[in-house]
Formats: structure tokens, sequence, C-alpha cells
């Protein structure tokens, strides 16, 4: 998969237009939707998707954003009508979703980074990959301190930590981001290539996406979104799910680093 760079403002466009069935009546305007999501989902796509899901109904969203326990929380507690996670952090709250409300979301990828006006390195096999990589004076990432998981290691950034402890790794030299993410830092002209979500990239208009780092490497979350047996309004959450994984928001997710055709369910 090759990530190419679409003008945002286009894929609103695109957004805007689809979903006609989705349309709801006068009656609903002051109706309001509470959507739970890490930072994955909502940078993935989600961020856009709310805002014409709210244009084409009517119905306000509210969006809880927060780490994957905070989003686990929600679920088991039914404080939000539709929850976005990866598919193996909703196994773990399977008991508070409601049957058949699951929906595969798609594989978010993470990917290499470099400066805008250098050299876009070719990635798409593992060699190439690791040739760019040690090809760099400095491969900047995520910070990881403590057990992966916690609040000092998140789960995707164990992911991107753990990458450079990989034997073939050896003589990649590389360094943790002293605050923020990989790409973060490489915005800030430190390093000269990074490992980052590329939901996470491509918020910077200085940096480019070489593309994904090789899927052998597993280096991606697999987001599915369902709807809490608590939530409060379930029809509005099931509603929002149908309209976020309709086939016409798939460029929408494709620009930032999702492929809807992948992943588990």
């Amino acid at each position: 998969m090759r990530i190419s760079n679409l003008k945002l403002s286009a894929v609103v466009g695109l957004a805007a237009a689809a979903a006609v069935a989705f349309a709801a009546p006068a009656a609903a305007q002051t109706r309001e939707v509470i959507v739970g999501t890490p930072g994955f989902t909502n940078n993935g796509g989600l961020d856009i998707i709310t805002k014409a899901f709210e244009a084409e109904t009517g119905i306000k969203v509210t969006v809880k954003s927060g780490g994957m326990d905070d989003i686990k929380k929600l679920a088991t507690d039914g404080a939000a009508d539709a929850v976005f996670l990866p598919a193996d952090e909703m196994d773990q709250v399977k008991d508070a979703i409601k049957a058949g409300t699951r929906k595969r979301i798609g594989r978010s990828y993470q990917g290499l980074a470099v400066v805008k006006g250098q050299k876009v390195p070719d990635i798409s096999t593992k060699e190439k990959f690791i040739a760019a990589l040690k090809s760099a004076n400095r491969v900047m990432h995520s910070r990881c301190n403590g057990a992966p998981g916690g609040p000092g290691c998140t789960k995707t950034s164990y992911m991107l930590s753990s990458l450079f402890d990989l034997p073939e790794m050896a003589g990649v030299k590389h360094a943790a981001s002293p605050f923020g993410e990989g790409g973060d830092a490489l915005a800030r002209g430190e390093g000269d290539m990074a490992v980052q979500n590329i939901s996470q990239i491509v918020k910077w208009d200085n940096l480019v996406v070489a593309g994904p780092i090789p899927e052998e490497y597993g280096r991606y979350l697999d987001a599915v979104a369902a709807v809490p047996s608590k939530a409060a309004h379930q029809d509005l959450g099931q509603q929002f799910i149908q309209y976020a994984t309709q086939p016409d928001t798939f460029a929408i997710w494709y620009s930032r680093g999702v492929d809807p055709r992948k992943g588990a369910q």
C-alpha cells in the first residue's frame, strides 16, 4: 500500500456527498451521539467523518478521546454510544458489547516519514526498509518507559520503539523523541527519518510518508467499532458506525493510512 497525500478538503467533500440514506428527520436535530475513540482512529479519519455525519444528519457528535484503557472503560460503563478500539482490545470488553454491532474499520499502518524535499526511499520490502533505516543519521521514534501498555509506554509506543530491538536493526542509528511522537520530533528538525502512525505523520505539512512499515513486521493496529450494551442511545451508536464504515468513507480512512479492506473483525 502506497499512501498518497490527498487534499483533506476534497476528502471532506466526498464524505458530504455520501450517505444520503443517513439523513435524519427534523425531530432529530437536537439528538446527540457520544463516540469513544483512541487517537489512532480519531486521527485516522474519524475527525473528518464526525463532521460529515453532523452536517449530513443534524445529529451532534461528542467525541471522547483517550488511551485504550479509557475507551474500554467507556465501553464497560456504557458512557459512549459507539466505541473504536484495536480488535484485541475490543476482545477484552466483549461481554460489554451489544451482540451483532461489532464492525471492522480497517488496518491502521505505522509508516516511515522523511522531511519534504528529501529523497523518498523505497521501503516496499523488508530489505529495502532496513537499508533505508541504515542510511539515516538518526531515526526518531516514540519513547517507551515502563511496562508495555502502561502510562509511560502506550501500545503504539511499544510497537514502534521495540522495532529497533530486532536483530536485523543492528546498526540503525535511532533515538526516542524527547517529547511527543517520532514524527513530531522529525517535524521539529530532530533526525532525518521517523517511524510513527501514518495518521499522525500526515498532519505535518513538512513531512512526507515514504510508505507503511512492511506488513511482515506487524506494526499496525486492526481497528474495530461496536456499540456498548449499556449505551443510552444504541440506535445512534449503530447509525454512526454504519456511516463510518460505508464504502464512500474508504477514501477518508485510506488518506490517513488506514486500509478498510484489511484487518480483523
